[in-house]
C-alpha cells in the first residue's frame, strides 16, 4: 500500500549531523535543502550538496535555534529536520514556533526523555517496566529496596550507551551513585529501570499519520558497558515474536503520540514477552540504516525525504531480500603500534564496506560508549547466518598492534 503525506513540503532545512545521506536524499526527493550544523567537522560532500549552508562555531541547540529563526525570516522553510539527538527537540520547537507540520514538541521530548517515556507507557497497553526518576544515592537505596537487585542506572537523555550502568548488588549501587556527581554534566537527570533479561533487538518503523510500518527488526550483540558491537538484519526471531515485538512498539509509539516518520526502538524479548527499553524519533544509528537498506531494499533517508515532499511511499521491505550485518572493530585498551590488513577484510566475501578510525600512536579507550569502537565492516549474504559469520571473519582480519596501557617492559600484544 502507498502512503502520501497530506501537507507536502518544497523545502527542509536541516540541523546538525556530519552524514551525507540525509542531504543526498533531500536532493533526490526534489526539495530544497538548507544544512545550519558546525564549523568543526562538517563534511565538505554536505557542503557541496546542499543547496545554502550556514555553519557556526559554537553549536549548541539555542545558537542554531536562533540562527534557524533567521534563516526562515528571509526564506520560509516548509520543515525543520533533525536526525541526531542533540537537535531534535530544538527542531521540533522551531516547527511549533513557525507553525509547520511536523511531530509535536511534546511527543519528540517524550521519546528523547527516557523517564517521560516511561511514564508514557504507564498509560498505555505496553508491558510495564519497573523505573523511577533517582538523584543520589538514598533514591537508588529505595528503588533497590523496591524492586532488588539487578537494575540499570543511566542519564534521562542518554544515547550511544553512555552512561549505562548496571548495579548488580548494594557495593555495586554506592559505586554508582559516586558516578552521578562524578562522570555526568551538571544538572544531569537519571533513571532506574529493572534489568531487562534475553536477547535484545531494535524495531526500525516508519510511521504514516499516526499508522506505524515495521521495516525492519535488527539482532543486536553487546561487549563491555552494553556498547554494541554487531548489528544483524533481519533479526534471527521467529514470526510470533516479531509480531509481538512489533506490537509492542506500535502501542509506544501511540503513547508517545508519534504520527509521522521514522523511529528507532530498542526492545529486549524477556520471557515475558517483548519489553522496550527505549525508542528515538530518527534512523538507528551504528550503521543501521544501511543495513537495512541492503537487506530490505528500503531506504530510511530516502523514504523520510520522499514522504516530506508529497510522494507517494511504500515501508514495506521488498519480496525475495538478503541479509546484512555489521562488526565492529574493538582492540583492547593501549597505544596502538601498526594497524594492518583493513584491505584484506574488504576483499573479504559479502564484504560491501569497511574502515578503521585507528593509526599508530593512538590510544584505545575502554569501551564505555559506541564513540570507542575503533572501526566496522557491514556484509551481506544471502541468509543471516551467513552474514553474520562473514562480518566477524572479515573484522578479524584488521590486525591492531596494541601496547597495552601502563606497560613499561615487554612487546606490543597484537589484536
Amino acid at each position: 500500500m502507498l502512503y502520501t503525506r497530506r501537507r507536502p513540503v518544497g523545502s527542509v532545512l536541516l540541523l546538525g549531523g556530519t552524514r551525507p545521506e540525509p542531504v543526498r536524499a533531500a536532493k533526490a526527493a526534489g526539495l530544497s535543502l538548507t544544512y545550519l550544523g558546525a564549523a568543526a567537522g562538517t563534511p565538505r560532500v554536505i557542503v557541496d550538496s546542499a543547496d545554502a549552508c550556514l555553519l557556526l562555531d559554537d553549536p549548541t541547540p539555542e545558537n542554531m535555534a536562533g540562527a534557524a529563526r533567521e534563516l526562515h525570516g528571509k526564506k520560509p522553510f516548509g520543515v525543520v529536520v533533525a536526525m541526531v539527538d542533540r537537535y531534535l527537540e530544538a527542531a521540533a520547537l522551531l516547527n511549533a514556533e513557525f507553525g509547520l507540520p511536523a511531530n509535536t514538541v511534546d511527543t519528540v521530548r517524550t521519546m528523547n526523555d527516557k523517564h517521560r517515556m516511561r511514564t508514557a507507557a504507564l498509560h498505555s497497553a505496553c508491558v510495564p517496566v519497573a523505573h523511577g526518576a533517582v538523584r543520589d544515592a538514598e533514591d537508588l537505596r529505595s528503588f533497590a529496596g523496591r524492586y532488588g537487585y539487578p537494575f540499570i542506572l543511566k542519564p534521562v537523555d542518554g544515547s550511544a550507551s553512555r552512561g549505562v550502568v548496571l548495579v548488580s548488588d548494594a557495593g555495586a549501587l554506592e559505586a554508582a551513585a559516586r558516578s552521578m556527581t562524578t562522570s555526568a554534566a551538571p544538572g544531569s537527570r537519571w533513571i532506574a529501570e529493572e534489568y531487562l533479561s534475553g536477547p535484545e533487538f531494535s524495531v526500525e518503523t516508519f510511521s504514516t499519520d499516526g499508522s506505524h510500518h515495521v521495516v525492519a527488526v535488527t539482532e543486536k550483540f553487546k561487549g563491555d558497558n552494553f556498547v554494541e558491537i554487531g548489528h544483524l538484519v533481519p533479526a534471527r526471531v521467529g514470526a510470533a515474536d516479531q509480531a509481538a515485538m512489533a506490537a509492542e512498539v506500535g502501542a509506544l509509539l501511540d503513547a508517545v503520540g508519534l504520527n509521522e516518520g521514522v523511529a528507532h526502538t530498542e526492545v529486549v524479548l524477556t520471557d515475558a514477552g517483548p519489553k522496550v527499553i527505549e525508542t528515538h524519533s530518527r534512523p538507528g544509528g551504528d550503521g543501521i540504516v544501511e543495513l537495512v537498506r541492503l537487506a530490505t531494499g528500503v531506504d530510511l533517508q530516502q523514504l523520510t525525504f520522499d514522504w516530506l515532499a508529497g510522494k507517494s511511499v511504500d515501508p514495506r521491505p521488498a519480496p525475495g531480500t538478503r541479509a546484512s550485518a555489521t562488526w565492529f572493530l574493538t582492540p583492547p585498551e593501549g597505544t596502538v603500534t601498526a594497524v594492518s590488513g583493513l584491505d584484506e577484510a574488504l576483499r573479504h566475501e559479502g564484504v560491501t564496506e569497511g574502515y578503521t578510525v585507528l593509526e599508530p600512536g593512538d590510544t584505545i579507550r575502554p569501551l564505555r560508549s559506541s564513540d570507542d569502537r575503533s572501526g566496522a565492516v557491514i556484509t551481506v549474504a544471502p541468509g543471516p547466518d551467513a552474514a553474520l559469520a562473514r562480518a566477524r571473519a572479515a573484522v578479524g582480519l584488521i590486525d591492531v598492534t596494541v601496547t597495552p596501557a601502563g606497560a613499561d617492559r615487554g612487546g606490543p600484544v597484537p589484536r
